[in-house]
């Protein structure tokens, strides 16, 4: 019976960190911002959830202390994980993470020097300390007024509610008695553990749909969100816009024999080069080594012409000795939606050569 809850306890936590996967850990994403972020603490936590249960099976499997360090530890990382991921949420000194991981090393370094059933009574008052924390950063603004907040507010209390009843059933009773076996037990408290791995993740998933999924300046995914309304501004007074797409075909090979600084430095020469040769349209890059331009019109030719010259005016002021050469593609757009769908294209198959204009 014990190793089945055990069990329940796990695949928990594995639904809670799916669930958090599937709403916003893509392979390839790029988006940075607060959404990134929550996933970041909240996937990390879902991870030392699992990492707590398997050692709680290796102890009850005959792990010894060893297994009820790690135990205890990632317990406590889990709980605290979200008071850090609240407070990074609400820009509030990065104090969180640090301590939370100081708090981590300090449960295993004294679950070898303490008895194990005070190292559990130990771990329990961290457990209501972190939990209240969280609860009380969740309730500040600006966080406070999202959806999904109140769902792990509640599990949060709830939680912590739990592991005072079981400090104050310790205290009162003691860990042997048949109060703490019926009311505060290792079968019980990993049902209650259970339940609050599924709160919040499914908390965590509402509240991530929810936060500004506004892309960090400087990400690819901002600079996709930049072009789309370059591009809605444009089609709002005609029917189609130029989409520009330019690579750099020997891109690769610059990376391997210099660096990935380096290759970067030359795309953000053609990104300034391609300004130049259309000063009234928007260059960024939505994808990997991949230059867009969406523009009112470009006549093909002279432009491709342009954005070479220019390129190459710019390769002395980055001393790089050799021009690399251009590839052009030519694209209409009618709406916002064909350039997403182009640039996602990019984004997960960067393309090579030209593409006749249509």
């Amino acid at each position: 019976m014990v190793f089945l809850n055990f069990l329940v306890a796990i695949a928990a936590a594995s639904v809670a960190g799916s669930a958090l996967y599937l709403a916003h850990g893509r392979h390839g994403d790029d988006r940075g911002g607060p959404r990134a972020e929550l996933v970041r603490y909240m996937g990390v936590a879902a991870v030392a959830a699992m990492a707590c249960s398997l050692a709680n099976v290796a102890e009850m499997s005959g792990g010894g202390t060893f297994a009820a360090a790690v135990g205890n530890a990632t317990n406590v990382v889990t709980v605290g994980l979200a008071w850090a991921g609240a407070r990074r949420l609400n820009a509030r000194p990065a104090i969180g993470a640090a301590t939370v991981g100081a708090g981590g090393i300090l449960m295993l370094g004294l679950t070898f020097v303490m008895a194990l059933d005070d190292a559990t009574l130990l771990k329990t008052g961290a457990l209501a300390v972190f939990a209240v924390l969280a609860a009380v950063e969740l309730r500040r603004r600006p966080v406070s007024e999202l959806a999904g907040v109140g769902a792990l507010t509640v599990t949060l209390i709830a939680y912590a509610a739990y592991n005072l009843h079981r400090l104050v059933v310790a205290g009162l009773a003691g860990m042997g008695s048949p109060l703490w076996q019926h009311t505060a037990s290792t079968e019980i408290t990993t049902i209650v553990s259970a339940l609050a791995i599924v709160g919040m993740g499914l908390g965590s998933v509402r509240l991530g749909r929810e936060l500004d999924d506004d892309p960090a300046p400087g990400t690819r995914a901002h600079e996709r969100g930049v072009l789309r309304r370059t591009a809605e501004e444009l089609l709002r007074s005609r029917a189609e816009v130029e989409t520009l797409v330019v690579r750099i075909p020997e891109i690769a090979l610059i990376r391997a024999a210099h660096s990935a600084a380096r290759a970067d430095e030359v795309v953000a020469m053609l990104v300034d080069a391609a300004h130049e040769a259309l000063p009234g349209a928007r260059a960024g890059v939505p994808a990997r080594d991949t230059v867009f331009v969406v523009a009112a019109s470009v006549a093909p030719a002279d432009v491709e012409a342009h954005v070479r010259r220019a390129f190459a005016a710019r390769m002395p002021r980055i001393s790089y000795g050799d021009t690399p050469d251009l590839a052009f593609e030519h694209h209409r757009v009618a709406d916002v939606q064909a350039l997403s769908l182009l640039m996602e294209s990019r984004r997960l198959r960067p393309g090579l050569g030209a593409v006749p204009h249509p």
